[in-house]
């Protein structure tokens, strides 16, 4: 399965390679499972009056997290996070955490209390945007609880937020159940149209067959004095989309649980609604034994009362998968995924049919795209947004995208580009990255190198940004062009050409060698030769992974020590090259040409 790194990383961007007793080990514990590890030398860091005020304040936030997240303790997470004040330093992402806990935990009133203050510890307006749009959704969350007069205030929430953060997916399911809630179709179906990026329609390809328009329904729906059968095709079309917790309070606000309890429309959506809860809460329960050292539960067993659940209330007979992408759209599997037993479940929002080619050799594929996820595995939930599986290739072949998963990246390379506070943060740290990535190969060849990862983040942004403008011309939408550039380049480099790798090597790599292979190896050197922007395959395999047991550490450090020994071997052929360094951190200097040719040169099926 790949698994997509986010631009936006919020937890392990700042992460070394194998540092032990230092925030940047604590870190790395982390991502790979070692809870207990981490937790220890965080709270060593806390404990340490040599210890500066940032590293102390961070340990007291990862502490925090990890109580709300882990062990859903919200009064020691609490503990942490004013001890994380009290160090004085990073108020803004110490706020942050505190808003998340407070929304989460059930604290909607206090949060919008402190939402003001918090906020405005924030220099930059889109880190204090995370705090408006978290208290926002707690007004929502009191709003569908009967609270009508929270709802003023997330609009005036949602609206204070800037450009970038109201485009974000959050904020835009944010708006649409606010005017659901408000009963204002144009403003419902504006927000669902942003929120697809829909231009040429107003219903998502995925789902245009059972849905032909969205309008008509949002308007029927939603107008004064609607029937329940209006109401509840909109009910059904949100289920559709899997827009679960806005269908819920929906429903609710509009007695629809009585007025249309003998529709079959309605006993579908509620068994739908009824199992989705069930099955997030029996997946948090079994992520945070496994994040303990437990056992997981039986995801095939969870998978299938799921299933179930939803035949028997939509009256289907037969295979689940095919039934229950006709009758709510929703698609998945279960499985290993880098060593834990996990489900993926999300919506299907686009099937089509590709074609893959690579080297000569071909593939007709079927394609889905996923939004709104029921689930998206441990290790997705573990990272807790620094990273998640972004897609998948199984038998067909079929290439699975997780559409979220690639929607942040496209804003945040924007903020780099334009010039913002985002990319002066960047340059102003980059001393301080440089000497952690001489640190990370002080054992070794390869390491995750921080620095690197800087460097290539901005030099894409460049790259795409360069294009767009290009593409935009004098007096054109450039911020549109170059969301849209990343979008159209993200998809190509992790799904059509790392997917589509998987999908012909299932006929290229057969029998034993598809156990003793590692089929991401070759996947990623697909991205790293095929790709219009090599760089952005290269900082997802720069990833604080390496050194990991996983398929995808395993293949990110063979990769790394590729390009080590083709540098060491080509100095003079490197503009600027320096023998006196480690190669590695001089990997940005090569060309994309470069780039390409050497993941080529290491292609089985390229030689």
């Amino acid at each position: 399965m790949r698994s997509a790194l986010c631009l936006a990383a919020l937890l392990l961007a700042s992460c070394t390679a194998r540092a032990p007793g230092t925030i940047d080990g604590a870190a790395q514990a982390y991502s790979q499972n070692r809870i207990g590890e981490a937790e220890a030398i965080f709270r060593k860091v806390a404990a340490d009056p040599a210890a500066g005020a940032g590293d102390k304040a961070e340990a007291h936030r990862q502490l925090g997290r990890i109580a709300w997240l882990i062990d859903g303790d919200s009064r020691r997470a609490m503990a942490e996070v004013k001890a994380a004040f009290a160090a004085r330093d990073n108020r803004c992402a110490t706020g942050q955490l505190a808003a998340r806990i407070l929304h989460e935990a059930g604290s909607g009133d206090a949060l919008l209390r402190q939402a003001a203050s918090l906020a405005g510890a924030c220099e930059d307006t889109g880190d204090g945007d995370d705090i408006r749009l978290r208290a926002a959704a707690a007004a929502i969350d009191l709003a569908a609880a009967g609270r009508r007069d929270s709802l003023a205030a997330a609009a005036g929430l949602i609206g204070s937020a800037g450009e970038d953060s109201r485009s974000s997916l959050p904020a835009r399911a944010l708006a649409l159940h606010l005017a659901l809630l408000q009963g204002d179709a144009p403003a419902a179906l504006q927000a669902w149209r942003d929120y697809f990026w829909l231009s040429d329609s107003d219903v998502p390809q995925g789902l245009a067959a059972a849905f032909p328009a969205a309008a008509p329904i949002f308007a029927e729906g939603l107008a004064p004095g609607a029937a329940p059968s209006a109401r509840l095709r909109l009910v059904e079309l949100l289920v559709h989309a899997g827009f679960a917790k806005q269908a819920e309070s929906f429903a609710r606000l509009n007695r629809l649980p009585e007025l249309a309890a003998k529709e079959a429309g309605w006993r579908r959506a509620a068994a739908y609604l009824k199992a989705r809860r069930e099955l997030e809460a029996a997946l948090l329960a079994s992520n945070r034994r496994v994040a303990r050292g437990g056992d997981a539960s039986a995801m095939k067993a969870l998978l299938e009362r799921f299933e179930t659940r939803l035949m028997a209330a939509a009256g289907l007979s037969g295979r689940p998968r095919e039934g229950l992408l006709r009758a709510y759209g929703v698609y998945g599997q279960w499985g290993d995924t880098d060593g834990h037993p996990s489900i993926h479940l999300g919506h299907a929002v686009q099937r089509d049919r590709r074609r893959i080619e690579q080297y000569g050799h071909r593939a007709e594929v079927s394609f889905i795209a996923l939004d709104n996820m029921l689930a998206n595995g441990f290790n997705s939930w573990l990272w807790d947004g620094a990273a998640a599986a972004g897609g998948w290739t199984e038998e067909g072949p079929v290439i699975v995208q997780v559409r979220p998963e690639y929607t942040s990246t496209p804003l945040t390379g924007w903020s780099l580009y334009n010039g913002g506070r985002a990319r002066q943060r960047l340059l102003e740290r980059a001393p301080e990255r440089a000497r952690a990535d001489l640190a990370a190969l002080s054992a070794g060849d390869v390491g995750y190198l921080p620095g690197l990862s800087d460097r290539l983040k901005l030099q894409v942004a460049d790259q795409i940004g360069r294009r767009a403008r290009a593409a935009a011309g004098a007096g054109g939408d450039l911020r549109r062009a170059f969301l849209a550039e990343y979008w159209r380049a993200s998809f190509q480099q992790s799904i059509f050409l790392h997917e589509g790798r998987h999908a012909l090597d299932r006929s290229l790599v057969r029998g034993l060698a598809r156990f003793f292979d590692n089929l991401e190896y070759r996947a990623k050197l697909s991205e790293l030769a095929l790709a219009d922007y090599p760089r952005l395959a290269l900082f997802n395999i720069n990833t604080d992974s390496i050194g990991g047991d996983s398929d995808h550490a395993e293949a990110n450090g063979k990769v790394l020590q590729g390009y080590v020994d083709w540098m060491r071997a080509h100095p003079g052929e490197i503009a600027g090259y320096d023998p006196g360094r480690p190669p590695l951190v001089q990997l940005d200097k090569l060309s994309d040409a470069q780039l390409r040719a050497v993941a080529r040169g290491l292609d089985p099926i390229a030689k």
